[in-house]
């Protein structure tokens, strides 16, 4: 969900849309090149608008539809948005499939984070076939969202090693598996530090690596009791080459910018 706190929301919608003046257009698209954070609000935003469609659909399938048009009404809640939803729809969108009610029902879901945020979630979660997104995908895409905000100079300092086993006996506790080995894992990388998440109540940990000839890479664990083993699999995801696996209650993954070899080489110091 976007966060209408953020000051660019608007404009970067209106991109989207192909509303915005030519230079303003051109400034906005400057700004994006030279800005990562921006670069990934900008991705989010569009993301969110590729998964619109099948979301939409599934919440008029589970809501009465007066209900449902209160609610994208009721979000309607500032002038600046308003101005948004109102605008004529002169130009073709990014996605051409879209139609006018879904843009707007776009926008709204983006404001009614805290109102439809659980129907929303729970539509993603739920396990079963079809266009569905699962929550054992949906990790790898939260991993791969916060990867894409991080270059080599994020990495750039080792931690100390009081404050490395301090970070990987506390990831190890959470987790309930032995991570102290992480240092030493995976030859010819440089360990960088370990980080401890929370996705939709499970301990997720990421490892951070530094690979001297294709930059930053991570070793992710999340608990997974209720998956069954998975053997090691490829997949690209924004960009990343993606290898992961499952076994004894976790779901593990390795990310990165290098090749699949590359990857899976790595994979199995881990899985072996």
């Amino acid at each position: 969900m976007a966060d209408l706190s953020h000051p660019e929301d608007a404009r970067l919608i209106a991109l989207l849309d192909g509303t915005l003046a030519d230079e303003e257009r051109a400034a906005l698209l400057a700004r994006i090149d030279i800005d990562p954070a921006l670069q990934a609000r900008l991705d989010r935003i569009e993301r969110g608008g590729r998964l619109i469609v099948p979301a939409f659909e599934a919440l008029q399938a589970e809501a009465p539809r007066a209900r449902l048009e209160d609610l994208l009404a009721s979000a309607i809640v500032t002038d600046e948005t308003r101005r948004v939803l109102e605008r004529p729809q002169t130009r073709a969108l990014r996605f051409p499939r879209w139609q006018p009610r879904l843009v707007a029902a776009a926008l709204a879901l983006f404001v009614l984070g805290g109102v439809l945020g659980a129907s929303l979630n729970g539509w993603i979660g739920r396990e079963g076939g079809g266009s569905e997104i699962r929550t054992t995908e949906g990790w790898r895409q939260a991993v791969a969202e916060y990867w894409s905000l991080t270059t080599p100079e994020t990495l750039a300092l080792a931690p100390t090693p009081e404050r490395a086993a301090a970070e990987l006996s506390a990831a190890s506790a959470k987790l309930g598996v032995d991570l102290t080995g992480a240092p030493d894992a995976f030859p010819g990388l440089s360990f960088r530090g370990a980080q401890l998440f929370d996705f939709q109540g499970r301990p997720l940990v990421q490892i951070a690596y530094l690979d001297p000839q294709h930059g930053p890479i991570a070793y992710c664990v999340i608990a997974r009791p209720d998956q069954a083993d998975v053997a090691p699999t490829i997949e690209e995801l924004d960009g990343f080459t993606i290898v992961h696996w499952a076994s004894g209650g976790q779901g593990r993954l390795l990310i990165g910018r290098a090749p699949a070899e590359r990857l899976q080489a790595l994979a199995q110091k881990v899985t072996g």
